[in-house]
């Protein structure tokens, strides 16, 4: 399994979430308002800006799947279109029923 972890502009957030909404088994995620800055350039002064932080977890053969999307439905083509990073997950375990690992996204 993967994590999938994506800073995304607000003012883009429902276009990425229509479409992993509109996948045949849509993942699930949680959405965070989040602050930062990222790599000012031309020595411009760090200013912090206003992103939606999008979390999935998903089985490992998803991530280029999901990846593509955000990716495509996210991007405006200017500086500060966001980032996305994949880290693995070792395990999982559904509180109410103690499912584990992959039952516990499905």
């Amino acid at each position: 399994m993967k994590e999938i972890k994506a800073f995304i502009r607000t003012n883009m957030i429902d276009y990425v979430i229509d479409a992993l909404e509109n996948l045949e088994d849509a993942p699930g995620i949680t959405l965070s308002d989040v602050r930062g800055w990222g790599h000012a350039q031309e020595k411009e002064a760090a200013q912090l800006v206003e992103r939606i932080k999008l979390e999935t977890v998903v089985p490992t053969h998803r991530v280029d799947e999901i990846i593509s999307v955000i990716v495509k439905k996210g991007q405006t083509g200017n500086y500060g279109d966001g980032k996305i990073f994949v880290s693995d997950v070792e395990r999982g375990v559904r509180i109410r029923t103690g499912e584990t690992d992959e039952d516990v996204i499905q």
